[in-house]
């Protein structure tokens, strides 16, 4: 006699690999977000940006300092690379 199989076992393993994989874009985008967010400061200075704007890129930065703090850039580069070449190949193997 066959079984059947609850939700919980059709499911499987797809709610924890995508919250893994949610998690690590997240830390991705901070990582790189800590790293560009400096680069805005200059230009708010320059252009005589108010102190909540000063803030806010502050806030900003931190958040994502915190945020991103584990993510390993080599992985990016890794994907980066797989992309481009399926661009340059035109998906083509």
């Amino acid at each position: 006699m066959r079984r059947h199989k609850s939700a919980i076992e059709r499911i499987g393993r797809w709610p924890s690999i995508a919250l893994s994989r949610s998690q690590a874009a997240l830390e991705a985008v901070a990582f790189w977000g800590a790293v560009i967010t400096p680069m805005a400061y200059l230009p708010a200075l320059s252009l005589n940006g108010s102190a909540e704007v000063i803030a806010t890129l502050l806030a900003v930065n931190v958040a994502c300092l915190f945020v991103g703090y584990r993510h390993t850039p080599s992985l990016d580069a890794g994907i980066l690379t797989a992309l481009f070449r399926s661009t340059v190949d035109g998906g083509e193997r």
